[in-house]
C-alpha cells in the first residue's frame, strides 16, 4: 500500500511549527522521512491527525480560514 508523502512546508502548515522545526523532526528521526532528489517528503501517517492532512494532500485542497 502506498503512503501519502507530503512535503515539509505541508507538514509545517498542518503542525503550526516552522519548516526548520521539521528538518530538525527529520533530523533527529522523531518523524520519518524520505529523501527524494534534493527534497524530503514525510509519510502522512507518521504526523498526529494524519489522516485530515492526507485527505487534502490527495485533494490537493489547501486550508482556509476565515476570522470572524
Amino acid at each position: 500500500m502506498r503512503d501519502n508523502l507530503v512535503t515539509v512546508r505541508e507538514a509545517a502548515n498542518y503542525l503550526r511549527i516552522s519548516a526548520r522545526t521539521v528538518y530538525r523532526l527529520i533530523e533527529s528521526g522523531q518523524i520519518g522521512a524520505v529523501r527524494i532528489g534534493k527534497q524530503w517528503r514525510i509519510p502522512a501517517s507518521d504526523l498526529p491527525g494524519h489522516e485530515a492532512l492526507a485527505t487534502q494532500a490527495s485533494t490537493g485542497a489547501t486550508e482556509t480560514q476565515a476570522t470572524a
